[in-house]
C-alpha cells in the first residue's frame, strides 16, 4: 500500500492538482480505507486541508465508467449538503490503470444506531427531497420496476453460487428458494405510481459520518433513481445493522426513525410501513445473494477483505437467514 501511496503522490504533484483545485501544496498521502471496488487515500496539504483520492477497481452495477457515474451523482447531490463534493475526475487511464476521482473529505464518526437515528432520518430526507431533474435521468440508472430489478440482479449474483463448493448445499438451496418466492410475490405493480428520488442503495453504518451538529452519507458507488424504500429498508434490516455493528433495531427505534423521516418528507407513516413490508423480501434477496456471490468468488477478487468474507458467511448460515426471512414474511 505504501508503493501505491507514492504513486498517488507522484500523480498529484506532477499534475499540480492541488493548485488547480485551489488548495495548498500536498504534504502527505496516507491510506484511508478500502471496500470491494475502491481504495481510498487521504491527501493532506501543508495547511492540514484534507481531500479523498479514490481509485476505482470495478463496478457493482455494471457501468463502464464507474468513477464518472459517481462523480456525476455527487454533482447532483451537492444541494443536499449531506454528501461529499466531487472535485476532480480522471478516467483516461493514462497514469493509473484504474479510474480515479478526488472529492472533499468530510469529518465525523460512523453512525451509532442508538444515538444517531434522528440524524440519519434527516440525512435521508435531505437527499430524498431533492428534485429529480432531467440531468439526473440522463446520468443515473432508473429503477421503475424495483422488484424485477432485484430479481434480475439476483439471477446474475447467483450464477457462481449454483456451482460453488464454498457454500453449504442447504445455503445454496435457501438462496434459490428465496429467489423463487420473490418471483411469485413480485410487487412492481404496487410501486408503479409512487414518486421516485435519488437513493444511495448502500447505507451501512460506516457510510455515514456523524458530527455533533450534522451528518453526511458517503460512498456513492451505486446510486439510482427509484423509490425511497430502497434506502429505508436497507438502513434498518439486520444484514445492514449487523454488517459493521452488533445492533438489531427495536420496534421503538424503527418507529422513531420513520416518524422523523415522515415529518421531513411528508410521506405518511402508513404508506412507509406498507412500502417496507412489500419491499423488504426483495432487499433481503439482494443482500443474501450478494453475500453468496462474494463467498463463491472471493478468491478472484482484486481487493480482498476477510472481515467482509466472514460476515457474509455468517449471514448465509441457515440458522441465521431462515428466521430473518420469516420475520419479514418469507416462509421457506
Amino acid at each position: 500500500m505504501a508503493d501505491l501511496a507514492k504513486l498517488v503522490s507522484t500523480y498529484v504533484v506532477d499534475r499540480q492538482l492541488m493548485a488547480k483545485l485551489h488548495y495548498q501544496p500536498l504534504d502527505t498521502v496516507t491510506f484511508l480505507a478500502q471496500g470491494e471496488y475502491n481504495r481510498n487515500f487521504l491527501l493532506t496539504t501543508t495547511t492540514q486541508e484534507k481531500l479523498v483520492f479514490r481509485i476505482n477497481y470495478g463496478s457493482q452495477i455494471n457501468v463502464v465508467q464507474q468513477a464518472r457515474y459517481e462523480y456525476e451523482a455527487l454533482q447532483l447531490l451537492k444541494p443536499s449538503q449531506r454528501t461529499p463534493e466531487p472535485l476532480y475526475l480522471d478516467d483516461t487511464r493514462t497514469f493509473f490503470e484504474q479510474d480515479i476521482m478526488i472529492e472533499t473529505f468530510l469529518p465525523g464518526q460512523p453512525l451509532n444506531y442508538q444515538r444517531d437515528l434522528q440524524t440519519a432520518a434527516e440525512i435521508f430526507a435531505a437527499i430524498h427531497n431533492l428534485p429529480v431533474t432531467p440531468q439526473a435521468y440522463q446520468a443515473l440508472k432508473t429503477e421503475t420496476k424495483l422488484c424485477t430489478a432485484r430479481l434480475q440482479e439476483a439471477d446474475e449474483l447467483l450464477q457462481p453460487v449454483k456451482t460453488t463448493d464454498k457454500l453449504a448445499p442447504a445455503e445454496i438451496q435457501l438462496l434459490l428458494a428465496l429467489r423463487q418466492w420473490c418471483d411469485t410475490h413480485n410487487a412492481d405493480a404496487y410501486f408503479a405510481q409512487q414518486p421516485q428520488c435519488l437513493v444511495n442503495t448502500e447505507v451501512n453504518a460506516n457510510n455515514f459520518l456523524i458530527t455533533p451538529t450534522t451528518g453526511y452519507l458517503i460512498d456513492w458507488e451505486k446510486p439510482v433513481i427509484s423509490n425511497s424504500v430502497q434506502d429505508l429498508t436497507q438502513f434498518m434490516v439486520e444484514t445492514t445493522t449487523l454488517f459493521r455493528t452488533t445492533t438489531v433495531l427495536t420496534p421503538a427505534e424503527v418507529t422513531g426513525f420513520l416518524t422523523r423521516y415522515s415529518q421531513l418528507t411528508q410521506q405518511p407513516m402508513p404508506q412507509l410501513r406498507a412500502n417496507i413490508a412489500h419491499y423488504m423480501p426483495f432487499l433481503l434477496l439482494r443482500a443474501l445473494s450478494w453475500c453468496g456471490m462474494l463467498v463463491a468468488t472471493y478468491d478472484q477478487k482484486p481487493i480482498q477483505n476477510v472481515e467482509i468474507l466472514h460476515k457474509c458467511q455468517s449471514f448465509l448460515q441457515v440458522d441465521f437467514a431462515k428466521p430473518l426471512l420469516a420475520k419479514y414474511g418469507v416462509i421457506l
